[in-house]
């Protein structure tokens, strides 16, 4: 039974990656193609959605950085990848290339701040991810 439990958990983190701190800061992270990034190949990371205390963010408005790390996590932890986002006119969305490094589970911090300007509270959002 807790195998079970354990790969049903697996399976929903490997096809969402929607950050919720309990209601204050909230968001979705997409990775390109199918949500479904793999190891050692470019993938397009971009942030569908923020919300703060229920208000919409544009992500255009923010600086954002992408952290991604394997196990444990703190202040002085290096992370395995990351990237910054930037607009991708084509697109019209904050978007970054990154390549993982190995496959397996994922902490995701999502660091956004305000750009110049503009009037975004600073805010940090994690989730965790899959990689095949």
């Amino acid at each position: 039974m807790n195998r079970l439990l354990f790969m049903l958990i697996l399976f929903g983190i490997a096809l969402a990656h929607p950050f919720n701190d309990g209601g204050l800061v909230q968001g979705d992270v997409k990775f390109e193609p199918n949500d479904q990034p793999k190891v050692g190949v470019s993938t397009v990371a971009w942030v569908q959605f923020i919300s703060i205390a229920g208000q919409p963010v544009n992500p255009q408005d923010c600086f954002c950085t992408l952290l991604f790390y394997q196990g444990q996590v703190s202040a002085t932890t290096k992370p395995d990848t990351s990237v910054r986002l930037a607009l991708n006119p084509a697109t019209g969305r904050m978007e970054g290339r990154v390549v993982f490094p190995k496959s397996g589970p994922y902490f995701l911090v999502l660091l956004g701040r305000p750009m110049p300007g503009k009037t975004v509270p600073p805010f940090i959002m994690n989730a965790i991810f899959f990689v095949n």
